[in-house]
């Protein structure tokens, strides 16, 4: 369930906020409402900062060649901050020191064509008076030279030809058809010579970068206590002030609300709280049974929170969820790997937040249920003869048994996606009573049945039921009477639901399509044991002790490969039933924000 949330302000002296932002971040309960700029002189040094130290982490986190791990200097954040500002200083050198190997490179393929000669010799010669112009020349320029020009030819290519002119009384450059060629002021040698320095001070700096990494931990931690400092000084920064007093407001549940009194009356605060009002957006505070809330990590991982005002669809959403990944994945055998994996998992990473591996495990049960009850157990018919096996199977639903039982899963399909867009409809209608919108919902759920009778009659082939016009005739007579009643004048609301009568029509089909999109929980799980059924057919052929191997091969490719699939198939049509068609009929548009107190983080 979404907790409540009052508004609360507090008032301090202006002496003493600081004092108060302290017990305030100790505590842990208000969420600050920045409704004040939150930038000052100090906010932005340590913005500045800590930008500094996530390229810092991020440069050390992008070194693939890391050396043995090394003793991290112990924590002291100016120590954390010089090291910091070194691997900032070695970026830029390693970044400086690119450009220049880059302009030596492209001197170099200037060069090349002439030979290797020091450029300070020809401004000797030219000292002395005898003056040495370069020119490069095209085929069509060199043909066309004056015959009174004389010329050392240095190099010739397929397009162009280089010569030296001797330029005594500076006419003779003037009638080469170019201008002339201008050296860099190194030799060949020269530059070869900064290359390697170059790259061997750039070899050094890398080095360099690489050791720091046994630093992480100590930027880590400077990164926490960074972004605690900052919180603060933001917090600080967007109280308000009046005369002598300053003051800040915040968010805060409900059921803390006798605390932060008692703690206001012994700090001597001054605190006003009140309902949030309409057009405030207070943060979503989510709490349910454990059991429930293992589905939370989906939410963080997809970025989505339930607007404060929304509901809290945590219950319905695991529930279905689960019953959508068993029916996509579908395969007992592939539900057992998961439950395997995630077990390892773990195992491996005991310091983590166990509602991951729960969600997982929950999640690789109920496919292992489907998998056992529809006899699939990696896409073979022989596991599935099993006798064990095959008395745990449900005939009507068997994936490879006898029968054809498409027509049944269907049908199934129908009933699932019938059922939560009906307790879809139903919240809808609780969360609207008293209003006489709340009629419109009912008439919505009468376009859902009629809806329903359609799509057996579309894809299964069932005749339409006779109660199908009328369904649809009453369904829309409520939904035009009743879905713009605003709580005013009732004939006004009738009116403009009239008005929007073609827009209510196309609402209409779009509830044919939400429950026919239900049946892409059967052709997806077909496709995933047909996959399966595929690979094992091409694997039974080979022969021999070099088949066994090659088809050992392909079934542990072929099969990774569908359950890879299998898996971004249950994010991309499971989770959309759940998103998309449920939350559109109970209204979720998914705009809140989750609630996040001011208090001490990462230290």
């Amino acid at each position: 369930m979404i907790v409540k949330m009052k508004k609360i302000y507090v008032v301090v002296l202006d002496s003493f906020r600081e004092q108060a932002l302290l017990k305030l971040r100790d505590m842990g309960l208000v969420h600050v409402d920045f409704e004040r700029d939150r930038s000052s002189e100090a906010v932005n040094s340590l913005i500045a900062k800590k930008a500094l130290f996530e390229r810092a982490l991020l440069t050390l986190s992008q070194i693939k060649n890391k050396p043995g791990t090394a003793q991290s200097t112990p924590y002291r954040f100016s120590e954390a901050e010089k090291t910091a500002r070194r691997i900032a200083a070695i970026q830029e050198d390693l970044k400086r020191l690119e450009d220049e190997r880059e302009k030596i490179r492209r001197d170099l393929s200037i060069f090349a064509p002439w030979g290797d000669f020091d450029p300070a010799l020809v401004e000797e010669l030219g000292e002395k008076g005898v003056p040495l112009r370069f020119f490069q020349l095209s085929n069509k320029q060199f043909n066309a030279l004056p015959e009174n020009i004389a010329y050392l030819t240095i190099n010739a290519t397929k397009d162009a030809t280089f010569i030296i002119v001797a330029d005594f009384d500076g006419t003779a450059s003037q009638c080469v058809p170019t201008e002339p060629f201008i050296f860099p002021k190194r030799s060949m040698s020269g530059l070869a010579t900064d290359l390697e320095k170059n790259n061997v001070y750039a070899d050094n700096l890398k080095n360099e970068l690489a050791s720091l990494t046994s630093q992480t931990p100590l930027l880590t931690h400077g990164l926490d206590e960074l972004t605690a400092i900052l919180e603060f000084e933001s917090v600080n920064a967007s109280m308000g002030t009046e005369d002598r007093f300053a003051y800040l407001s915040g968010y805060i549940p409900v059921d803390k609300l006798e605390y932060i009194r008692k703690e206001a009356a012994k700090m001597n605060w001054a605190l006003l709280v009140r309902d949030p009002q309409d057009h405030e957006m207070p943060p979503t505070l989510i709490k349910n049974p454990k059991w429930v809330e293992v589905i939370q990590p989906l939410f963080r991982f997809l970025d989505t929170t339930p607007g404060y005002r929304e509901f809290d669809v945590s219950l319905i959403f695991l529930c279905f969820l689960s019953l959508f990944t068993a029916m996509i994945i579908g395969d007992a055998g592939y539900g057992m790997i998961f439950l395997g994996l995630t077990l390892f998992m773990r195992m491996k990473l005991k310091q983590a937040p166990p509602q991951a591996f729960i969600l997982l495990a929950v999640l690789s049960i109920s496919t292992m249920v489907w998998g056992v009850i529809t006899g699939t157990w990696f896409g073979s018919k022989t596991l599935g003869e099993i006798p064990l096996l095959k008395a745990l199977v449900i005939p009507e639903i068997a994936s490879l048994g006898p029968k054809d039982t498409t027509a049944m899963i269907e049908q199934l399909c129908f009933v699932i996606g019938m059922t939560q867009l009906t307790i879809g409809l139903l919240i809808s209608f609780v969360r609207k009573m008293p209003s006489l919108a709340a009629i419109a919902e009912l008439g919505w759920f009468l376009i859902l049945c009629c809806m329903y009778f359609v799509a057996r009659y579309f894809v299964l082939g069932v005749p339409l039921h006779s109660a199908t016009i009328p369904l649809f005739a009453a369904g829309f007579t409520l939904v035009l009477f009743f879905s713009e009643q605003k709580g005013g004048n009732i004939a006004k609301g009738v009116l403009y639901g009239i008005l929007w009568s073609p827009m209510k029509f196309l609402n209409s089909v779009s509830m044919f399509a939400d429950l026919v999109s239900y049946i892409r929980l059967f052709a997806v799980g077909l496709a995933t044991v047909a996959v399966a059924q595929s690979f094992n057919v091409i694997a039974s052929r080979f022969e021999g002790l070099g088949g066994a191997i090659a088809a050992a091969l392909i079934l542990l490719l072929a099969h990774t490969f569908n359950m890879a699939m299998a898996l971004l198939a249950v994010i991309v049509h499971g989770v959309r039933l759940n998103m998309l068609e449920f939350g559109g009929k109970v209204g979720m548009e998914w705009s809140g924000y989750a609630y996040n107190p001011f208090r001490k983080k990462g230290l």
